[in-house]
Parts: structure tokens; sequence; C-alpha cells
């Protein structure tokens, strides 16, 4: 493929939009991955929406026909089509749910070669201006779901608290609501151009119109489709990089246990229809009876009693009703195998409270070795997600110091910065004492005045401390035998 260069001198700018506009992976359905998150349920002939309502025929209840042995029957009417059920689950978004939390669902760390004013107005943008952790934790949930996101920082002129007027950075995430987006790389893989394709308002004729924005490392590039003919403006790019963080999977989350989770939804929507059809049992009756109609309050069945030609003896008929016997073990079975492909297939842990219910108080350690697959799963997801949470910290530095104050650019030089997430697990605060305790040979590894300050109902340290000193001494006074006072 050419580079950016070579494709933006094309005359026809056409032309260039069309060599742009190309998707990285050939065949991907956006628009159908997040409907089937959303519950739809089409994507695949084996799919559960595709089941097909049952056609029935009628019968009449007055008129009667024979058949081909000469037997009178009930006469066709016609047919008439019942719907059948068509349950769905949360499967898609249980998978996704799960994997974002593990991802980035702890603790945000920000760290630096060496803090300084620079490095904390950067942890402010991220943690309070940008909320970065809420924004990462989009991202790759879009990208779970229609396998294709990104992030787009930008500048904004706003009013600051002082009255004046300041440029702060903002971002935005892209996915299919808000229209086409295409990467372009050169032939390292570097990206080298970002291109959205949307429709908007123009201001200057009021109507809606294709918009095409492409952005390189040094330039803006906006084009209106007016009517056949594009209009384009340049500006430059005031970050002096591309401003776009770009991450892409080749399938959704789920796609591995389609198959499994189409069985599980077809088998639940027959259970339905089955259940619906046997769940209020039909009397079966024998000899001649005398029903009650439904309105009949203390209701009775009454048989004609008859009396044998033969043998004199009195005979009458009998009913009992009718009742669903089968077996559910093999059902039974069967879902729970398709259960347990779902998640051991998404290295997602069942963490439903039927499954939780019985574990126990399990240690810190325990608890982790229980969802090493999961653990496992983010290190994988990391491979795409880790790349693109440095890319975005060196473009928001990119944002402070080129735009928002270039006084803070001396803060970062040859200052890396790297940002974490801690485990979305809770930690085990006991046990981990006790390991660092074990470790400094069963003594103490905090300060009477540093575990005093974490307590919760301690207001003042150091008046807490002074009171708990006075205690100490009165306690000693009390045990002395020397020192005590006798009555």
């Amino acid at each position: 493929m050419p580079d950016i260069a070579t494709i933006l001198q094309e005359p026809d700018f056409k032309k260039v939009v069309e060599t742009l506009c190309q998707d990285t992976i050939e065949g991907r359905e956006q628009e159908a991955y997040l409907k089937e998150y959303k519950g739809d349920r089409t994507r695949r002939e084996t799919s559960v929406g595709n089941r097909k309502d049952k056609e029935i025929d009628l019968y009449s209840d007055t008129e009667f026909e024979e058949d081909d042995e000469g037997n009178q029957i009930p006469k066709k009417i016609g047919t008439d089509t019942v719907p059948v059920a068509k349950i769905n689950t949360n499967i898609p978004k249980k998978i996704v749910r799960t994997a974002v939390a593990f991802l980035f669902g702890g603790d945000m760390n920000i760290s630096f070669t060496e803090d300084n004013d620079g490095t904390e107005y950067f942890r402010a943008v991220v943690e309070k201006k940008l909320k970065m952790k809420a924004i990462f934790k989009e991202f790759a949930r879009t990208v779970m779901i229609e396998t294709k996101s990104a992030l787009l920082f930008y500048p904004k002129a706003v009013i600051a608290s002082d009255g004046k007027s300041a440029i702060e950075l903002r971002v935005r995430v892209l996915s299919q609501k808000n229209g086409e987006f295409y990467p372009h790389f050169d032939d390292f893989g570097d990206m080298d151009a970002f291109t959205r394709r949307y429709k908007a308002i123009n201001p200057e004729d009021s109507k809606e119109h294709d918009y095409v924005w492409i952005q390189t490392a040094d330039q803006n590039i906006t084009s209106i489709d007016m009517d056949g003919t594009w209009v384009t403006t340049t500006e430059p790019n005031l970050f002096g990089k591309i401003s776009i963080v770009y991450a892409e999977q080749d399938l959704p989350e789920w796609e591995d246990i389609v198959s499994a989770m189409d069985a599980i939804e077809l088998r639940i929507s027959r259970l339905f229809d089955t259940n619906d059809y046997f769940s209020e049992p039909i009397l079966k009756s024998y000899g001649a009876t005398m029903l009650p109609s439904k309105n009949t309050v203390g209701k009775q069945i009454e048989f004609e009693v008859k009396v044998d030609q033969d043998s004199g003896k009195e005979y009458h008929g009998d009913a009992d009703y009718l009742v669903w016997q089968q077996s559910v073990e093999s059902v039974k079975l069967e879902l729970e195998t398709n259960i347990n492909e779902v998640f051991s297939g998404t290295s997602t842990p069942n963490l439903s409270f039927e499954n939780l219910k019985d574990v126990g108080n399990i240690t810190g350690i325990g608890m982790k070795f229980m969802f090493m697959d999961a653990f496992i799963k983010a290190m994988e997801k990391m491979e795409i997600f880790e790349p693109a949470v440095q890319r975005a910290a060196h473009i928001i530095i990119a944002g402070i110091t080129k735009i928002c104050d270039p006084t803070m650019v001396r803060h970062f030089e040859d200052n890396d910065v790297e940002i974490t997430f801690g485990s979305v697990l809770p930690d085990d605060l006991r046990e981990e004492m006790e390991v660092l305790s074990i470790a400094n040979g069963n003594k103490p590894i905090n300060s009477r005045k540093t575990v005093t300050a974490r307590s919760r109902f301690t207001k003042d340290v150091d008046e807490e401390i002074q009171q708990m000193q006075a205690e100490d001494r009165e306690e000693a006074s009390n045990n002395n035998p020397l020192g005590s006072t006798f009555m």
C-alpha cells in the first residue's frame, strides 16, 4: 500500500477517500456484533431468533368427514401459526463485562521516573479531567463487542475559573454509532494516518452532508461532499503526532462459544414451550361421564353405572390426569455441559450466587488461583491494550506540553511514564500482614502511629497516640505491686 504522502497527492479527492476508507479486516460486521450483544439472535442459522413458528391444523367441532377407512373424523377448516419461545441470555454481556473488569477494574496507577509539578498536573488531567479509567473501560468494551475502537484526543477552548480563556484536552471513544473510522499503516506497521467518515449538518446551508476527516502527524484535513464536489480545508495538527489510539481484534469476545450459546438458548426455549404445553395436567376419562362445566363451583365428575348382561356385575368409567413423566436428567446434563463450555471456553469465572454461596472463607492466594484462567486471559488481552494505554499517555503529554501549557515540557524530558492497573479482586489484608510479619521475624512491621492513622475511628493521630500512652502508663502502674494502692 502506498504511504500517506503519496495517497494525499492524488488530485481526485474521491479516490483518496476510497483508498483510505478500507477496513483492516475484511468482512467485519460491527453492527451485527453489536446487535447480538444487545440481545438480537439472528446472526447465525442456529441462532434462537431464527426458530420457525409452528403451523398447526384447525378442525371443526361440529363438521365431520370420512377418512380413507370410512371413519367419521373432524373436518379440517384451516391452519394457524403458534409462536414459539425465543429465549436469549445475557451470555455476551457477562463475558465482556467480566473481561473488562479484569483488565481495567482495579486501581489505576501512574508512575514516572521522577515526580515533579508536571507529573502532578498530568495525574490531575488523566484522573480528574479526562477520567481515563472509565474511558479505558468503555474503549475495551467497544473493542470486545464491535472488534475495533479508537480514542480521539482533541483540544477544546474553555473559560477557566479565573475568567480567562484556556485550552483543555478532551477525549472521545469512537464506535460504530459515531460513523466509520479507518487507520492507515505504513510498511512498518506504524499508523501514519487516521480517517473518519460521518454525516453532519453543514452550518452554511443547514443540510446534512458527508464529512471526511483525515489526520496525519502534521495536519488535519476536513472535507465536505457538497453535491459531488469535495470542499477541503487543512489545519496544522497541534499535537505534532497522530492523536488517535486505535485497537482491534479479529472477532467479538464471545465468538469462540457461539455454538454452545445457541444450544443453550435453543434448549431453554424448547423447555419453555414444553412446560407451557404440559404445565396444566390433562384429564383422561374412561367410559361415559358427565363432566362439570368450567364455571361450576364444587366440581365433581359423575360416571354412569352400568350392569354387565352376562355376569350381572356393575361397572363404570374412571378418570385420571395425564402428567408429563419424561426424565429431565439428560436435558440438565446438556445444559450444564454447555454452560461450563461457555465459561471455560472464554476464561470467564462463573460468579453467580449459586456458584459462590458454598465457597466459604478462601485465602487471598486461594482466590487468585480460582481466577487464574481469567488473569491469564487478561495478560493476553494486554497485548492489545497495553500499547494503547501507553500511547494514550504519550498523546496526553504531547497535548499538555504543546497545546495546554508549553512551559511544562521541561518536566517530561527523559521522564518516562507508565500506567498500570491493579487486580479487581479484593486484597486479603490479614494474610498479607501475616506473611510480612513472618518475614520480619514475627515482629510488627508498622509503627503504632501508622496503624492508628489507618483506623476509620481516628480523628487526630497525635492526640490518639497520647491517649494510648497515658492508658499504658496507668495500666503499668496498676500492675506494679510497689505502685499499687491497697484499700
